[in-house]
């Protein structure tokens, strides 16, 4: 039987029940994680993006939530750091987790988000922020072995750094 919301929560705290004293982060928009020690990561997603790293060698891991596709000319360096953009987001947390010993090639990347949750359109801003992940990841030969992007219901992501599961729990119209 498929997990229901309410028992992929409960899945979630039985796992984390597993691992006392599993530091736990709360992720808000262009905020970033990478950790060689385990812990988990829980964000809320709409037309954001979250993408995850993982190395399977070093256990290392890594999540990051973008609210843009990118920077812009609207935006200065100095005003938002690169987590708040997808494309960013992307190549600063890939140059994180190769000073964490992590080979581009043996990461594992995770995205997930982009929903229309007011309209669908085309190239919204949701659309346009899973595509440039995707291609931002594409341009670093890295291919995400798991994409959940689209779609009109927000999602909450629950992430373990050192194994690099993903437990997802998607928004019905009455949460």
């Amino acid at each position: 039987m498929p997990a229901t919301p309410h028992r992929l929560v409960d899945v979630f705290r039985r796992i984390l029940a597993s691992y006392p004293g599993l530091p736990f982060h709360n992720l808000g928009v262009g905020e970033a994680v990478a950790s060689c020690e385990p812990s988990a990561v829980t964000t809320v997603l709409g037309s954001c993006v979250a993408v995850t790293f993982h190395c399977p060698r070093t256990r290392c891991g890594a999540i990051f939530h973008a609210l843009l596709p990118s920077r812009g000319s609207k935006h200065s360096p100095s005003e938002y750091g690169p987590y708040r953009f997808a494309d960013e987001g992307v190549r600063s947390m890939a140059e994180r987790m190769k000073a964490h010993g992590c080979a581009l090639r043996d990461l594992e990347c995770k995205v997930f988000g982009g929903a229309n949750a007011l309209f669908a359109e085309k190239y919204s801003v949701a659309v346009r922020n899973a595509e440039t992940a995707v291609a931002a990841l594409a341009e670093l030969g890295i291919r995400p072995c798991a994409i959940d992007v689209g779609g009109t219901r927000g999602r909450k992501l629950f992430f373990l750094t050192h194994t690099g599961e993903v437990f997802i729990r998607r928004f019905s119209g009455d949460d």
